[in-house]
C-alpha cells in the first residue's frame, strides 16, 4: 500500500513538471494555429488587453518623461503623451495580436528547440514559475510576458525594446 502511494506522488509530480516545462510551448501553439486561423475569439481568452495596454502606456510615459531638451521639444512629449493612449487603446486589439503570433518566429518557438539558437527566432525564456517571457534570440524587438492565470497562460506585458 504504502509503495503505491510513492509511486502515485512520484507520477503526479512528474506530470505536474512535465505541464509546467511543456505547456509555455502548447500556448504558443495554440496561439499561432488561432493566428493562422483568424479566431479573434480564441486569441482574446489568452491575452489580458486591459493589462498589456496599461503596461504600454506606462512604458511610453516613462520614456517621454525622460526626455530633456527646448520647451518646444518638451511641449511635443506632451502633446504626443496625449495621442500616444488612445492609439495604443486601438492598436492593441485581438487583430493586432493575431497579426503578431501569425508570425513564423512565433511559430519556431513553439517548438523547444534543442540546437544552436538563429537570431531571428523568439526564444521561450522562463523567468519564475508562473512566468514566462517570449523573447527574439538576438534581443532586439518587443518580448512578449506571460502569466499563469489559473490554468491558463495569458499575455499580460509587452516589453518594447530599448529603441523605438
Amino acid at each position: 500500500m504504502r509503495r503505491w502511494l510513492i509511486a502515485l506522488v512520484v507520477l503526479l509530480a512528474m506530470a505536474g513538471g512535465g505541464w509546467l516545462w511543456g505547456s509555455p510551448y502548447l500556448t504558443l501553439l495554440h496561439l499561432k494555429r488561432a493566428a493562422d486561423a483568424r479566431d479573434l475569439t480564441a486569441i482574446s481568452e489568452r491575452i489580458d488587453f486591459p493589462a498589456v495596454r496599461a503596461d504600454l502606456k506606462t512604458q511610453l510615459r516613462a520614456r517621454l518623461d525622460r526626455r530633456e531638451g527646448s520647451a518646444l521639444e518638451q511641449l511635443g512629449a506632451a502633446i504626443a503623451e496625449q495621442l500616444a493612449d488612445p492609439a495604443l487603446d486601438a492598436a492593441v486589439t485581438p487583430e493586432g495580436m493575431r497579426a503578431l503570433f501569425a508570425s513564423a518566429a512565433v511559430a519556431r518557438a513553439a517548438r523547444p528547440s534543442l540546437g544552436g539558437v538563429n537570431p531571428e527566432e523568439m526564444r521561450v525564456r522562463r523567468d519564475a514559475l508562473d512566468r514566462f517571457t517570449l523573447a527574439s534570440a538576438n534581443g532586439t524587438g518587443p518580448e512578449l510576458v506571460f502569466e499563469l492565470q489559473g490554468l491558463t497562460w495569458r499575455v499580460t506585458a509587452v516589453r518594447l525594446p530599448g529603441r523605438l
